[in-house]
């Protein structure tokens, strides 16, 4: 896909989308009266900065630390919960896609913090792609986050258990792209999310 009919295709949808979108703004303002929106950084491709957008799931005023967010964390809102398991916090992300900071599939962009501290080279080649809201590397992660349940340190756990076989998937994966690869990987996600509705075993 273009960066062109990317773009073109996340203005459809945004428009589509606008009045659910507006109203889940305004329920996640309800919780705490402060703004419903959570601009993170990121790194996005070739180690560009860029603010990804997301509804926020965190009590405001909350402490970002640590960046890996825990099984149960309680620095995340009973919404948040539903929010970040259905991943539809994910959905303003359409706004970076439109602007061009990422594409629909594309390695999860991850953390400045995290990139400095934690990627080896063979890790940073993740960054040769525009970031994605899907990518398989991601679709282990949701399967495997339970790897991290229990730890003590959660970025020493996220950087040793998660995060390097997450971006070797990735990184291969994009080096050859194909459509039909990715409408199954958009499938395979879905129904990830589906599973995690239905049974709490698979809830963050």
């Amino acid at each position: 896909m273009t960066t062109l009919v990317t773009q073109v295709t996340a203005a459809i949808l945004l428009l589509l989308l606008a009045p659910f979108m507006i109203a889940l703004a305004l329920l996640v303002w309800v919780v705490d009266r402060q703004s419903p929106l959570y601009l993170a950084g990121r790194t996005g491709k070739d180690g560009r900065a860029f603010r990804m957008v997301k509804y926020r799931s965190m009590r405001n005023g909350k402490t970002l630390e640590p960046a890996i967010t825990a099984v149960g964390d309680a620095r995340v809102t009973a919404l948040g919960r539903i929010l970040r398991n259905t991943k539809i916090d994910e959905l303003p992300q359409l706004i970076n896609i439109l602007r061009g900071d990422m594409a629909f599939f594309g390695p999860r962009p991850e953390d400045p913090g995290i990139v400095d501290r934690c990627y080896n080279e063979r890790m940073r080649r993740s960054l040769d792609f525009k970031p994605g809201l899907f990518s398989p590397g991601t679709l282990w992660a949701l399967e495997n986050f339970r790897k991290l349940e229990g730890a003590e340190d959660l970025e020493t756990a996220y950087a040793r258990d998660i995060l390097p076989k997450r971006l070797v998937i990735d990184t291969a994966y994009f080096r050859r792209p194909s459509a039909g690869a990715n409408l199954r990987l958009a499938l395979a996600t879905m129904a990830v999310l589906v599973k995690r509705i239905g049974s709490p075993r698979y809830r963050e």
